[in-house]
């Protein structure tokens, strides 16, 4: 049952002037605000990751809590994670196999495994080519995880994977003329896919391979019997154990995709305030100012990463420079520079495919910063769909945050017409957006801030005004404030993950920020 917005409060000094909506919005956002970062960064459990560590390195209390986890996680056709992303579930969904094989002990186990194969075997006509918007290290993780199912007697479909299996070898072929790995490197993200020797170079800081549970498992069963890596791997097992901490699962042996993603939860957070108009929004000044300040000290010629101990990237540091752009803190542009490839920026060297998403993101940044971004809009606009969408993203599996954010970017709403008929045609009856037949927040609140923000550019259209209304009549119902702020809450965290890394993963602040910001800029207007 939704909580509703019925509590009346007296408004403070500071919120004299708010409907008792907005108060009740902003104290929620402020809460969220300040938590960004806090202990890693929070997400979902990963199946893929969780079955490499019940596998590979299992927790000192045992792996029954986990095994049950992931029995739970398994969906009606025998596949696990999101549904709507099918080339997204192979991975994990060999993986859990593989866990419940080795570590599994009755009949639901075993039944899961053989309805695991099954569907394995159903995926065939999703591989005849191999597409842009794959996991993460797909291609070297999937052709591992075939190899040791086989060793095991599993019957997997080798030769569905055919191409997969062949991009894998290539890009093994490259890692092995690397002279030198570092940790903090995608090399060292995907080491259960390609890695061997337990190298101690690999290890971050904090225990880390990666950072990524799955990649410190593997890396704490190849050092296995190794005395003189014995310190390494009780690093690497205390990594694990503090992962756990980061998803709203909190089981033993249960872990996020990634951990951590403390930085990234404050660029993207307040990337959302800035979307919303609300970065500079003097009731949010005391949250927002050590994000800023943090995301300003971390800040290097390089750029900024998703973490400390994670080298920096194209949408980090595009998304971290429109931040500090727009609270007009101190920041050097050039950092941005080296991402420019051709017509767009790269996330991370050695893509084999742009996002989109990146290249919108930088393009932000350089029209706060006052310069022509025209060159950049022309190049999105050449990959826009014929009806005014942009449908992939390498990071994103939502259409509607692909084209949202590409709009956000573009400063001139008369290229968008096409974009915007869309995206107003696309509104479902009870006022949400969805990729899918269903409406979701996160889905809705990027449409809304598009549509609330093309308002500041001029565009007063009846249309806009009917849809922003029926979209806060939306986010109004499904509303639970204050789910958040503790952990009895964390178990209200269920919609499906979008983004997309090394497995689908939920970013929960992240994406309740979007959520947060675009409900107070309707309630603002509210008076």
């Amino acid at each position: 049952m939704h909580a509703q917005l019925a509590p009346e409060r007296k408004p403070t000094a500071e919120q004299k002037g708010l409907s008792v909506a907005a108060e009740i919005i902003l104290t929620d956002l402020r809460a969220l605000i300040a938590d960004l970062g806090k202990d890693g960064g929070l997400a979902n459990g990963s199946v893929y990751d969780t079955a490499m560590v019940v596998r590979l390195a299992p927790p000192e209390e045992g792996t029954d809590a986990a095994v049950e986890w992931l029995l739970s996680q398994q969906h009606a056709d025998g596949g696990w994670d999101n549904p709507k992303v099918l080339r997204a579930r192979d991975m994990p969904t060999l993986a859990a196999v593989l866990a419940l094989h080795v570590r599994g002990k009755d009949e639901r186990a075993r039944s899961a495994v053989e309805r695991g194969l099954e569907f394995i075997r159903a995926q065939r006509p999703h591989w005849t080519v191999l597409p842009e918007d794959l996991l993460v290290g797909v291609e070297m993780n999937l052709p591992r995880l075939l190899d040791e199912a086989q060793a095991l007697g599993l019957d997997v479909p080798m030769d569905q994977y055919a191409a997969v299996i062949e991009d894998g070898k290539r890009r093994r072929e490259k890692l092995g003329r690397l002279k030198q790995l570092h940790f903090g490197t995608p090399p060292a993200l995907t080491w259960d896919g390609w890695g061997t020797e337990p190298d101690p170079a690999l290890v971050d800081p904090e225990g880390g391979i990666g950072p990524c549970p799955a990649a410190t498992a593997a890396w704490v069963r190849a050092a296995q019997g190794r005395p003189e890596l014995k310190e390494l791997v009780a690093k690497a097992r205390q990594y694990l154990r503090n992962a756990e901490a980061g998803t709203n699962v909190r089981l033993p042996g249960v872990v996020p995709a990634t951990w951590r993603i403390d930085l990234m939860e404050q660029e993207w957070g307040l990337l959302a305030l800035l979307c919303a108009g609300l970065l500079a929004h003097p009731q949010l000044a005391d949250v927002v100012k050590p994000h800023l300040d943090t995301l300003e000290a971390a800040f290097t010629p390089r750029g900024i990463g998703f973490t400390k101990y994670f080298m920096p990237d194209g949408d980090c540091t595009a998304v971290t420079i429109a931040v500090l752009k727009a609270a007009n803190r101190p920041v050097d542009m050039s950092a941005l520079n080296q991402f420019k490839r051709g017509n767009h920026f790269y996330t991370y060297p050695q893509e084999t495919h742009p996002s989109l998403t990146t290249t919108a993101h930088a393009a932000m940044a350089l029209s706060l910063a006052g310069e022509d971004t025209s060159s950049w809009t022309r190049a999105m606009l050449e990959l826009q769909s014929a009806d005014g969408r942009w449908l992939i993203d390498k990071w994103q599996t939502s259409w509607l945050y692909t084209t949202t954010h590409v709009m956000l970017a573009i400063p001139e709403p008369e290229v968008m017409r096409n974009s915007i008929a869309t995206l107003l045609r696309c509104q479902k009856k009870d006022g949400g957006w969805g990729a899918d037949v269903r409406s979701t927040r996160l889905e809705t609140a990027f449409a809304v801030l598009v549509l609330h923000g093309l308002r500041n550019k001029g565009v007063e259209e009846e249309a806009i005004r009917s849809a922003l209304s029926r979209a806060n009549g939306y986010l109004r119902r499904t509303y639970q404030p204050f789910v958040m702020s503790g952990e009895e809450d964390l178990k209200f965290l269920h919609e499906d993950p979008m983004w997309i890394g090394k497995a689908l993963y939920h970013p929960f602040r992240m994406d309740r920020a979007f959520e947060l910001s675009a409900m107070l800029a309707l309630a603002l207007e509210e008076g």
